[in-house]
């Protein structure tokens, strides 16, 4: 499987993930370490010659593969590694999307040698067994990563609302003493001058429309 596509190609902004996507990717990694016991745990029952142990084996593991290739390189409208710190967290030091692909590794090979019942089984299954705990504590890791990202982004996201909604009351205020100025100079002219006072009266509603709007996303973003 190749986790490599996320190198040739340039992450989104972080700005653009929108918070339902950041809830998707954390169940997903999530998931992942729920996903993983229970590989184990139905290639223990294939052993034990459990009927449809294996099938189910084998459909656990096309789901954490492919969750896992959504995770890293983007799938399904998810952004891949979008940010330093999951880039980090998948290829840093501990290099875990290496150690989840060396997973997916020998839970294959441990699958055929229980389906093919090959002398080899035994040993394939225990070295899965010993590869799991490891990996929940990487899975783990990596979910508290999304997670911590989650927040720092709400809070880069907020804060830059905020400053949007600052300018735009600036540009309103600005706006408003201009309208009004404009009045005051149309009085004291003539026919041009009332032709002037009608603009001026559009912007003063202009205006008082754009406040209007800013504490309306106020409330709403206050609620949010």
């Amino acid at each position: 499987m190749s986790i490599t596509k996320d190198r040739n190609q340039a992450p989104p902004s972080e700005a653009d993930v929108p918070s339902e996507v950041l809830s998707s990717l954390i169940n997903m990694a999530g998931r992942q370490r729920m996903l993983s016991q229970r590989i184990v745990l139905q290639a223990m029952l294939a052993f034990q010659q459990f009927d449809g142990a294996i099938a189910i084996a084998r459909e656990t593991l096309r789901t954490f593969s492919d969750s896992h290739t959504a995770l890293v390189q983007g799938r399904y409208g998810l952004p891949g590694l979008f940010s330093p710190a999951l880039r980090e967290a998948f290829r840093g030091s501990e290099n875990v999307a290496q150690k989840i692909t060396g997973f997916i590794a020998l839970v294959s090979v441990a699958l055929e040698a229980i389906e093919c019942a090959s002398p080899r089984a035994n040993a394939a299954l225990n070295a899965l067994i010993g590869a799991v705990d490891p990996l929940l504590t990487h899975l783990h890791a990596v979910t508290a990563v999304y997670e911590q990202e989650s927040r720092r982004i709400a809070h880069v996201q907020k804060k830059g609302q905020q400053e949007l909604i600052e300018r735009i009351k600036a540009i309103a205020k600005e706006a408003h003493i201009v309208s009004f100025n404009g009045q005051i100079v149309a009085s004291r002219s003539n026919v041009t001058g009332r032709e002037f006072a009608v603009i001026a009266g559009v912007m003063t509603s202009i205006t008082k429309e754009l406040e209007a709007v800013v504490s309306a996303f106020v409330k709403k973003t206050s609620a949010g």
